[in-house]
């Protein structure tokens, strides 16, 4: 993983090494997030408050999900209507096409997802719970809408999210494991693509 260094643009502090997609880390010493863009740093905010809740992964770990191992570098709290959920950033070991995963981690649910792009996706308010879409081939129903706030970021990330942003987001699943997430908010539509697993599948690396 290639590495680059900065000093946070508040207090002077070394910055933790940034990995060559990173956009977004924050500093543990003033409780700054930090954007960083085309070899620049600006600050982006505060990390915001994320307390220490039990979770099956955790930031700094390594773990693996059935053949591929994987270091936890980024961790993103998000506030809902039924309470919150994490976004995990994953570097996969020997992935390096790739800039990494996110693993969505909501209670009892994992979801295990690659961003990706998509074109002409549908209007957020014309979306209803139930209803069917056809996106990449496939044929998803609307199982979820609501609207996420970012309440606290931690490591390193791969978008520059800011503390307090809000967004509107659909899942959509197939007639099998498959998840589809688009997000809203005033910068566009963002997608990931991914599946659902079993949780007792994700345990430490050895």
């Amino acid at each position: 993983m290639a590495e680059r260094s900065f000093n946070c643009p508040n207090c002077g502090a070394a910055l933790k090494a940034a990995l060559s997609h990173t956009k977004l880390v924050t500093c543990a010493y003033c409780d700054s997030s930090v954007f960083l863009d085309d070899e620049a740093v600006k600050l982006a905010g505060k990390r915001g408050v994320m307390a220490d809740l039990p979770s099956i992964l955790r930031l700094g770990g390594r773990f693996q999900y059935r053949e591929w191992r994987f270091d936890v570098v980024g961790q993103a709290r998000f506030d809902y209507a039924n309470g919150y959920w994490d976004e995990f950033w994953v570097i996969v070991e020997g992935a390096a096409a790739e800039p990494g995963r996110w693993v969505s981690v909501d209670e009892g649910d994992i979801a295990v997802e690659t961003p990706i792009e998509i074109g002409g996706a549908p209007d957020f308010k014309r979306l209803e719970l139930g209803a069917t879409l056809t996106l990449f081939d496939d044929r998803f129903i609307i199982s979820e809408l609501g609207r996420g706030t970012c309440n606290a970021v931690r490591g390193e990330l791969p978008e520059a999210l800011e503390v307090g942003q809000s967004f509107d987001y659909a899942h959509l699943r197939s007639g099998g494991a498959r998840l589809i997430t688009l997000e809203y908010d005033e910068m566009g539509v963002a997608a990931s693509d991914g599946v659902w697993v079993d949780p007792f599948e994700i345990r430490p690396a050895r």
